[in-house]
Parts: C-alpha cells; sequence; structure tokens
C-alpha cells in the first residue's frame, strides 16, 4: 500500500540519506519501466587472461601416432620456453592433453604456447582453460551494472552465485522506506515504519507497520533551504541493489538476489531523528522497542545508508552495539564530503562495517569519505557512471516504477552487505567479527588510485563467501576453554578502549586486547574489577586468566595495572603500586602478612594510603614510602595515634637489633623498639 502525502514540515533532524548527485526525468529508453538518466556507462575493461598449465595440441597425421616423435616436440618445447611439459592423455578427438611441470603465470602459458604452435609437427594447439558454471543473469540491464558485472572493478558476486544467492537471509535497509516495485516485490517483506513524530513523517502519522515511502521532497523553505528537491527514492534504490530479483527477463539484478529486504522508515522530511534510526537498529535485529510490535522475522544484516558531521551518538551506539551482541552485522555508508570518515557518524562508530565508495576506474570516489574509520571500499559510482538500481518516476509522491542511477557511498554499503549476506547464506556460524575480518582479509587492492587511506581494499566476494573465517583472538580462547565458560550470550563485541573487545558466556566473559591477549573474567574477582570500571579503570584489561595454588585455597588474577586476589577467608581484593611492591618482597600471600583483607584506603594525613592484611598492614605516604606495620611495634604505633601521633609515617620496615628477637623501626618522629621483655619509644 503506498501512503498518502502530507505537506507538514519539521526542521532540526539528524541524519540524513547520503547521495551524490540526482536522478533526472525519466528517457523513453522503456516507457513503461524508464531508466532515468544518469552518468553514462563507460566501456567495460576487457577481462584479464587468466593463466593456464594444460594445453590440447593436435599433431599432423605424419607424427600423431608415434610417441617418440611427440616426445622429441615436447623436448623442443621445454627447451625453447624453458618449461617442462608432458602429455597427460588424450582426447575424444585424438588430440593430446600437455600439462606443464608447475602453474604457470600469464607469459609463461603464452611462452608455451607459442613453442608448441611454432613445431612444424604440429597442427593446431589451445589453451586447455578452466571453465567454471556460468551465472550471468538475463536482467535487461545488467550489462549496465558494473558495480556487479565487471570482474576487474566490481565486487565479483556473479562467481559465487553457483554457491549461494542469498537463501533464507534477511537484511534490514534502514532508510526512506520503499515503493512497489516490480523487480524487487518477490524479495520484500513485511517492515515497519519508525518515524514517531506525525509532522515530519510525510505520511500523516506515526509509527506503523506501513514501511512504504510517500516521497521525501522538500518545498522551498523547507529544511532551511531555499530550494526545492524532488524525492530521493532512496530506500527503493538501496534495496534494488541489494535484491532486485534475478533472470526474470527485466530490469536490473540484486547483488544478493535471493535475499529477502526488511524495509525500515527511519528518514522523512528534511532527514530522520536519531532516536528513530536507534530505535530502528533495535527492532530490525530483534530488540525489543517500547509500544512497537516484537520482530517476527530479525535480520542478521543491516544496512544504514544515512550519515551526518558529528561524534557518535552515545543513543546511536548503544543501538548498534545492541544489535551486534544479537548477532546482526552492521553496514554504514563512509560519507560523501571527501574528508575523514571519522568525522562522520555512523561511520565513526563502533561495532560497524564501514564502508567507502569506488569508481568504475577502481579508484575511490571524488566524493568519498576516507581514512582509518574505513574498513573496506566497494563501488558507489562517480561522474561518468552511476549505480544503476529500482527507482520511481515520481517527482514528488510515488509514480511509476522505474530505474535510475545514482551515485555515493549510499550505493556502496548495500554493495558491501550484499557480500555480508551472501557470507552469512553460506556459513551460518558467522559472527559480525567473522564477517568483518573476513571481508578485511580477502580485500583486493583498489585497481585505481586512493588518497587518505581505503581501508582494507575493494570488496571481493569470490574470496569472502569461500574464505575460511579467520578465527579471532576470543573465538580462540573460547575454544581452548572446552565450554567450560557455557553457551555464548552476547556476540563478539568490540569497540572497548585500546582496541579492545569482549564476548560474555553463561559462565562469565572473554576480554581482549592487542596489547593484553584474550583472557577469561569471572566470579569474585570479575564483580571486583567491574567495580573500578572494568578496563577503563585503574587495572586496565587482564592480563592472565585467574591463577589458583596458592595458599589456603587462594588465586589471583593480573592485570594491566596490578592484580586482584581472591581467597575463601578473605574474599577479593585489589593490590596495586608500591604497597603491592612491599607484599611481593615480603613473600605475597606466604609471607607473614598473608592475604589482603582491604582494598587500599586513602584519605590520610599527607596523602597516606593503607591496606590491612592477615598478619598486618602496609602504609604509604609520598614522603616516606611504602613500609609494613606487624606484631607489637604495630601496637606501640597505634597507641600513639597511628600517622596521626607523634612518630607520623614509618620510614623503615623492621630491623633485628639483637640475637634475642629484638626489633625495631624508624618513624618519622623516633623509633620504636621491642624485645621479648618490653617496648620503648626513643
Amino acid at each position: 500500500m503506498t501512503k498518502g502525502r502530507t505537506h507538514t514540515r519539521a526542521l532540526g533532524l539528524v541524519l540524513a540519506a547520503m547521495i551524490s548527485g540526482s536522478a533526472m526525468a525519466p528517457a523513453a529508453e522503456a516507457a513503461d519501466k524508464p531508466v532515468l538518466p544518469g552518468p553514462s556507462t563507460a566501456a567495460k575493461t576487457p577481462d584479464a587472461q587468466l593463466p593456464t598449465d594444460q594445453f590440447i595440441v593436435k599433431f599432423k597425421p605424419s607424427v600423431a601416432h608415434s610417441t617418440a616423435e611427440r616426445e622429441k616436440t615436447y623436448a623442443k618445447v621445454s627447451s625453447v620456453a624453458s618449461i617442462r611439459v608432458r602429455e597427460i592423455k588424450a582426447t575424444a578427438s585424438d588430440a593430446k592433453v600437455v600439462k606443464a611441470g608447475r602453474k604457470l603465470s600469464v607469459e609463461e602459458s603464452r611462452r608455451v604456447l607459442d613453442s608448441i604452435a611454432a613445431d612444424d609437427t604440429v597442427a593446431s594447439v589451445e589453451p586447455d582453460v578452466l571453465m567454471r558454471p556460468s551465472s550471468t543473469p538475463n536482467d535487461t540491464y545488467y550489462s549496465k551494472q558494473w558495480g556487479l558485472s565487471d570482474p576487474n572493478v566490481g565486487i565479483r558476486v556473479p562467481s559465487v552465485w553457483d554457491k549461494t544467492t542469498g537463501t533464507g537471509q534477511i537484511v534490514a535497509v534502514i532508510d526512506t522506506g520503499i515503493t512497489a516495485h516490480s523487480d524487487l516485490n518477490a524479495n520484500v517483506i513485511a517492515g515497519y515504519d519508525m518515524i514517531a513524530d506525525a509532522t515530519s513523517s510525510g505520511d500523516g502519522d506515526g509509527r506503523d507497520a506501513d514501511a512504504s515511502d510517500p516521497g521525501d521532497y522538500q518545498a522551498p523553505g523547507a529544511c532551511g533551504s531555499t530550494s526545492s528537491t524532488n524525492s530521493s527514492w532512496h530506500g527503493t534504490h538501496v534495496a534494488g541493489i541489494i535484491a532486485a530479483v534475478a533472470n526474470n527477463s527485466e530490469g536490473v539484478s540484486g547483488a544478493a538476489p535471493s535475499v529477502k529486504i526488511e524495509p525500515v522508515r527511519a528518514l522523512g522530511d528534511c532527514g530522520g531523528y536519531l532516536s528513530d534510526v536507534a530505535d530502528g537498529i533495535t527492532w530490525a535485529s530483534g530488540g525489543t522497542v517500547s509500544g512497537v510490535p516484537a520482530n517476527a522475522n530479525p535480520a542478521k544484516t543491516i544496512n544504514l545508508s544515512v550519515g551526518g558531521t558529528s561524534a557518535c551518538p552515545s543513543t546511536l551506539q548503544g543501538a548498534i552495539d545492541g544489535a551486534v551482541g544479537r548477532g546482526s552485522s552492521v553496514f554504514v555508508a563512509a560519507g560523501n564530503e571527501n574528508q575523514p570518515a571519522a568525522n562522520n557518524a555512523p561511520a565513526n562508530c563502533n561495532n560497524v562495517i564501514t564502508v567507502g565508495a569506488t569508481s568504475q576506474t577502481g579508484a575511490r570516489a571524488s566524493y568519498s569519505n576516507f581514512g582509518t574509520a574505513v574498513d573496506v571500499v566497494a563501488p558507489g559510482g562517480d561522474t561518468g557512471a552511476g549505480i544503476l538500481s529500482t527507482y520511481n518516476a515520481g517527482t514528488t509522491i510515488p509514480g511509476a516504477e522505474a530505474y535510475g542511477y545514482l551515485m555515493g557511498t549510499s550505493m556502496a554499503s548495500p554493495m558491501a552487505a550484499s557480500v555480508g549476506a551472501l557470507m552469512k547464506a553460506a556459513d551460518s556460524s558467522l559472527t559480525p567479527a567473522n564477517i568483518e575480518a573476513k571481508l578485511k582479509a580477502t580485500a583486493r587492492p583498489l585497481p585505481g588510485a586512493c588518497s587518505g587511506g581505503c581501508g582494507a581494499g575493494l570488496i571481493d566476494a569470490s574470496s569472502a563467501v569461500v574464505f575460511a573465517a579467520p578465527q579471532t583472538p576470543i573465538a580462540a580462547k573460547a575454544a581452548s576453554l572446552n565450554g567450560a565458560l557455557g553457551t555464548a550470550t552476547t556476540g563478539e563485541v568490540y569497540g572497548l578502549r585500546d582496541n579492545g573487545g569482549y564476548q560474555c558466556f553463561e559462565h562469565g566473559c572473554i576480554l581482549y586486547s592487542p596489547a593484553s591477549g584474550a583472557h577469561v573474567s569471572t566470579g569474585a574477582i570479575r564483580s571486583l574489577w567491574a567495580e573500578t570500571g572494568f578496563e577503563n579503570g585503574g587495572l586496565g584489561y587482564p592480563v592472565t586468566d585467574e591463577v589458583a595454588g596458592l595458599r589456603d585455597g587462594g588465586v589471583y588474577q593480573n592485570y594491566q595495572g596490578g592484580a586482584i586476589i581472591w581467597s575463601p577467608a578473605t574474599g577479593a581484593h585489589i593490590s596495586v603500586g608500591a604497597i603491592r611492591g612491599e607484599w611481593a618482597a615480603s613473600g605475597f600471600e606466604s609471607g607473614r602478612l598473608g592475604y589482603p583483607v582491604t582494598d587500599e584506603v586513602g584519605g590520610l594525613r599527607d596523602g597516606g594510603v593503607y591496606q590491612n592484611y592477615q598478619g598486618g598492614a602496609i602504609i604509604w605516604s609520598p614522603a616516606s614510602g611504602a613500609h609494613m606495620s606487624v606484631g607489637g611495634i604495630r601496637s606501640i604505633w597505634a597507641s600513639t595515634g597511628f600517622e596521626s601521633g607523634r612518630l607520623g609515617y614509618p620510614t623503615s620496615d623492621e630491623y633485628a637489633t639483637g640475637n634475642d628477637g629484638s626489633v625495631a623501626q624508624n618513624y618519622q618522629g623516633g623509633v620504636i623498639h621491642w624485645s621479648p621483655s618490653g617496648a620503648y619509644i626513643s
């Protein structure tokens, strides 16, 4: 159903669809489903010649049945081409199949071919090329879809369509909604209109189950602009890039033509509110949104071709983290300002796959954002060659279905999301972290130039779909535990301090950072670490797992900034800094102090700190350093008022003064002497 269009406008919206350029009036190329004129598609670059190490040789009748004569020919070839060849079989037509002794480069293949052809005993020779299943669709405009069809600058999805076209996968497109289109309808399932404000929705109502696009045109004066703009039909175009119906003898093909599109409308007049976009991410991934029915079909891939120049808002980051934790990969556009993508949200958010755009030359598109925030790039089009997809001919409200060229990182992001969905269809066990790692590991260098940084490179479906998933440090750690932590309760979540991440299970979590490695965090020690602020607190990341086998059943875990010690009798306590150094010198829990029974306690005179242990205490101040306080001397010092009394802080540990067990300890204001016969201060 197409929504009715209202004319109420609202300002102050945060996120907008990222399109570079615009579509124009319908052309006469196909009157029923016109292609909107856009940048013309340049001539296709010829496919690169593939090397082969086998050749089909037809000998002249005079030598065809003489093994000795044929061997003379092969010897000549080996001598001339410097590559040994041997005969491995005969064909039904009595030609001979000759194989090189090793894999050959393109130049070496040509050298062998020319050498065989030059021999006067050979009637004909041709490469025994390796043929593959053909999955080229019959869609009318497929040849115009260079981002798919060109193996040199495209994403190489045709090479995996014989393995998977995305069956069983759902991709949520959080955008302007969707219009009816015969080349797309079969792959669209129920979505949701997440725009809550009826004054900015463009359809006259708030949130409901109708995700159709009523148009987002702007009259002069709307959205702070003095000029008017036509409706973008952005969501329809993005959806078609992913899942336009293939092999129906019309229109275009989606990059993943068997996935289902779940349209989530979050962009209306002038853009979309952050709160609506964030709720759209939550709902699409299967999370709970107050007042909205539960999503019966959560999407494991989410495309977000929206953005604005700002730091990543906490609301948006929270929604993304929740989606990733539920197992949904979030693909986002890098932005179209020709600036660092780190300046744009959600491109600069954690736990997203940020996608820049390339042109038909294989270079970074002139408008595409770049830099360290970009993970990978994909075709987005540029002046001279846009991205063709499903569209609508209406200038304001929906009109006839059409096809249109647009360009922008909005087009690149769904290209990458399509590959992500194909990867998930081929291996349902892949987590968002696996998918990102595989996309990066299999990306290839750009055929053209990239100034400013294009992440890992141009995505390559032919490798990404079949490439074994790199095992992340967290996954490797989990595997080594043989299920000891129980079932996973989150996916791998990244974006913590210092590029860290975590995954939680029924009985604890695994924490990782490049500097500390992957370590388990459980129980009472984890609870105390949580009180310090986890990795953001003074302890930082764990650098060991828990280590058992201490005296009296004790356990410890080391961190970047210290340790946490636990025993059944004392509970869990932190051990850091100079006081920890003094405790270590005493023999840790095996020495006379035993286990700590408090954390460090500050607020003493002159900036002092103490920590109590089973057998006494360690006292520290900036002026005196850290020293133990135990036994009879500690009792005398206590009677003077500890550090607040006339003795002040200890300036030494106890030291022996006689053979009868006599000891003394120096303080800022004097010395305490102790012997079996008594104690005194001097």
